[in-house]
């Protein structure tokens, strides 16, 4: 089969959903809403209008989960027509939505949450596309953390699940099964694309490969500002690097400081999308948008130019993905009751 029979139906699914991205300006509109009803007002008419209706009380929480919601259904649907030989990528890119779910769950286990308030706040649909979701039906109903990781035996999380378990039962902790869980993901992420044809290749490991980056730059910043020791953050990041070098990484871990780290950032090819704000906090979501904007401006034109690639499902991906982040940014920018200036300036 060529190329252009293979990605036929793949790329008008594709350009339906491209079609129904929100523009700019509705972006930038919604940003200036003064209440969560303006704002669900302000989507009717879009793709989000179904998800909206039943929320009677809008609050940032319930829109945010009807806004991934929404996102899981364009995932879902260009799974569904890609082609076999990308398949296996696409599916272990949006793992880290599953990825959120076990934590979410694990962490709720922890503190003994009921069965209906874990599923209440997962996205069993994501579960639903990738095979997992009765293994996340049966860990909710399980009597505690340990009886819920048993669900997962058998799983590409299983060893992920196990040596974040060990951890608990000396500390009580969850946090080192996010350490773990997260590293699953981004390492799998990294090994999915070599079994990629190689005109897909580009674009899929320049994705990939700058995801790992801006994970262990934002993970070392964190560490920092939690005061963790230089060999907990080395545990919570991957042993994995693109564009970074083992020594460039070792010199951010053992920096003595936040403002140490920034610099050595500066000195890497990730400098150009750090810039100062008011928060270190504030710092990071700015830096980590500017990654994601840059990553999007690539795979577009590595779409214009060779449209029968991955690059083609990934450009869709990836605007929707960052259209969810704006929507999310914003409800909980309105929430809080941030300026509409404030809100803009983090927007993709």
């Amino acid at each position: 089969m060529t190329r252009v029979a293979e990605y036929s139906q793949a790329l008008i699914k594709a350009s339906v959903e491209r079609s129904r991205l929100l523009g700019k300006r509705r972006i930038k509109n919604l940003a200036e809403c003064r209440s969560l009803d303006e704002m669900t007002s302000q989507l009717r008419g879009t793709a989000y209008e179904s998800l909206l209706s039943d929320i009677r009380e809008p609050n940032a929480a319930r829109l945010q989960y009807a806004f991934k919601e929404e996102m899981i259904r364009v995932h879902k649907k260009i799974l569904a027509y890609s082609p076999k030989r990308i398949r296996d990528m696409l599916e272990s890119y949006i793992r880290y939505l599953e990825v959120e779910n076990l934590e979410i769950l694990i962490k709720m286990k922890n503190m003994e949450a009921s069965y209906d308030s874990i599923l209440s706040m997962l996205h069993l649909s994501v579960d639903e596309i990738l095979g997992l979701k009765g293994r996340f039906i049966q860990a909710a109903k399980a009597s505690g953390v340990s009886s819920a990781i048993e669900a997962f035996r058998n799983t590409i999380y299983e060893p992920a699940l196990s040596e974040g378990l060990k951890r608990y039962e000396e500390t009580r902790s969850t946090r080192f099964f996010d350490f773990s869980l997260d590293r699953t993901y981004y390492d799998s992420l990294l090994n999915s694309v070599k079994s990629l044809p190689k005109a897909d290749r580009k674009a899929a490991l320049m994705l990939a490969g700058m995801r790992v980056d801006t994970f262990n730059i934002i993970t070392i910043i964190r560490s920092k500002l939690l005061d963790y020791p230089p060999h907990l953050t080395f545990w919570a990041i991957t042993r994995r690097f693109y564009l970074l070098s083992e020594r460039q990484i070792r010199s951010m871990v053992s920096s003595r400081d936040i403002d140490s780290i920034l610099d050595s950032v500066k000195e890497t090819f990730y400098g150009r999308f750090l810039t100062q704000q008011r928060s270190i906090e504030e710092t990071v979501m700015a830096f980590e948008r500017k990654v994601d904007s840059f990553i999007m401006k690539r795979i577009n034109g590595m779409r214009i130019a060779e449209p029968f690639t991955i690059s083609s499902l990934l450009d869709v991906i990836l605007r929707k993905e960052a259209e969810v982040k704006n929507l999310t940014l914003i409800s909980s920018g309105i929430e809080f009751g941030w300026k509409p200036e404030d809100i803009s300036q983090f927007l993709i």
